[in-house]
């Protein structure tokens, strides 16, 4: 452990939120306050595919997803159309900042903060729900989360939650935010808030919609700021904002699993489905399983005619080998798929086409991620507080440095992470 340069770190992401999008919502309540002596990380690597649950693990590991072990927001599960979504934290393969802060005796809350279920953390609120997350959250939340907290606070939270809709949802976790800080306090409280994810999937990128929810995640922000300051902790509190990626437009949905149930190679049944090989969506990527690995040299010549490729909306086919060396991407799959801009992989079989208009495919969406993290806008991550050197700018950086710039700030070790702490952001004792 190093000396610690910060007693107090507040950690929240804004889903889907660019840099761009911080630039041009610098003059406003909430984000101003960073503009003004803070430090920033303009331009930030995410990971592939450029999804929240991969983004969030390596967010809260500091590790790519070759060894988070977290690369899809969902396990797939192929012989069933089930694809349950990676709740809870031991289904990272390495250990999280939370590890870390508890080996080191400090007191820790967690927010809605993806894959964290059962995480050692002291005042834990996780994002899970059972089936569908409409049906409401308190149960699961306390099954996996702080149970006595939970159900202290939700007389005054519990009843702004209206499912995922938004603003509701966010202002929930504000609402439980402020809870944590008052009851508790702890020095590192992690949050995670995603209207502007929201808005953009259903709205697009540049609709008044993403911008209204930039400015109303700016008033819940300036609200925190404003609770800090009354509580007499906002001088003594390190704030970072941080987001986990960007996303593209899309306008065609594209259904690999029809091409391999026409080539031979997935045959849905009465009593299951039997596959030989299959592709599992990341939104606009996926990842193709071969379950006999002879097949995979038939499959990847498929995959890679031209032909294929253009009905399907194919940009490229990485091999696990491509994938490894290029984004620090491994898991049991094959193959990865990037998607020709404006294509969206879907997991479904029925039926002959292999690409659809979203609207003829009854999908809402106006944008989505899950791309080569190359493409697009980037993330940003921007710095306020004890410990943070003023002004400072860097122009890059990786996803992956944050959680270990963050346990610098509080004295904490991270020894398997891969990414490295941004000190030139920090004040870092000579």
């Amino acid at each position: 452990m190093s000396k610690p340069l910060s007693s107090k770190v507040i950690v929240l992401s804004l889903d889907a939120m660019t840099f761009e999008d911080f630039f041009q919502a610098r003059d406003l309540p909430g984000y101003s306050w960073f503009w003004e002596h803070g430090a920033l990380a303009r331009h930030i690597r995410s990971v592939y595919p450029s999804l929240t649950y991969p983004c969030h693990a390596a967010m809260a590991c500091g590790c790519w997803p070759e060894e988070s072990g977290v690369f899809n927001n969902e396990l797939f599960l192929p012989e069933t159309r089930q694809r349950p979504w990676i709740f809870f934290h031991d289904q990272i393969r390495r250990p999280t900042i939370f590890h870390a802060a508890h080996a080191a005796g400090l007191r820790a809350g967690c927010i809605l903060w993806p894959c964290m279920g059962n995480a050692p953390v002291d005042y834990l609120i996780p994002e899970i729900w059972d089936g569908d997350p409409n049906s409401g959250f308190f149960e699961p939340m306390c099954r996996a989360g702080s149970a006595p907290f939970i159900r202290k606070i939700w007389p005054e939270v519990g009843s702004i939650p209206q499912g995922f809709q938004q603003p509701m949802l966010d202002e929930f976790v504000f609402a439980c935010l402020r809870h944590v800080i008052r009851l508790g306090n702890p020095p590192l409280v992690y949050a995670h808030v995603c209207q502007i994810d929201n808005a953009k999937h259903y709205s697009g990128l540049d609709s008044t919609q993403a911008w209204a929810a930039v400015k109303r995640t700016g008033i819940l922000l300036n609200g925190l700021l404003r609770e800090l300051d009354a509580l007499g902790i906002l001088e003594e509190t390190t704030i970072a904002l941080c987001s986990d990626h960007g996303q593209v437009p899309v306008d065609c949905a594209s259904y690999p699993n029809v091409l391999l149930r026409e080539k031979g190679f997935l045959m849905p049944g009465p009593n299951g489905v039997h596959w030989r090989a299959q592709s599992h969506s990341a939104c606009c990527s996926a990842q193709v399983y071969v379950a006999d690995p002879s097949d995979v040299p038939a499959v990847h010549a498929m995959l890679n005619d031209e032909r294929i490729r253009e009905r399907l909306g194919i940009a490229a086919v990485y091999d696990r080998l491509q994938a490894k060396e290029r984004f620090h991407l491994e898991g049991p799959f094959s193959f990865v798929l990037e998607g020709a801009p404006g294509v969206l992989f879907c997991d479904e079989w029925e039926g002959a086409a292999l690409m659809r208009p979203l609207a003829d495919a009854g999908l809402p969406y106006r944008a989505n991620h899950g791309h080569d993290p190359r493409r697009g806008q980037t993330p940003f991550f921007a710095l306020k507080g004890p410990g943070v050197r003023p002004d400072a700018v860097i122009e890059q950086a990786n996803l992956i440095d944050e959680s270990v710039t963050i346990a610098r700030l509080l004295g904490l070790s991270m020894p398997w992470a891969q990414g490295e702490a941004l000190i030139d952001l920090l004040t870092i004792p000579e």
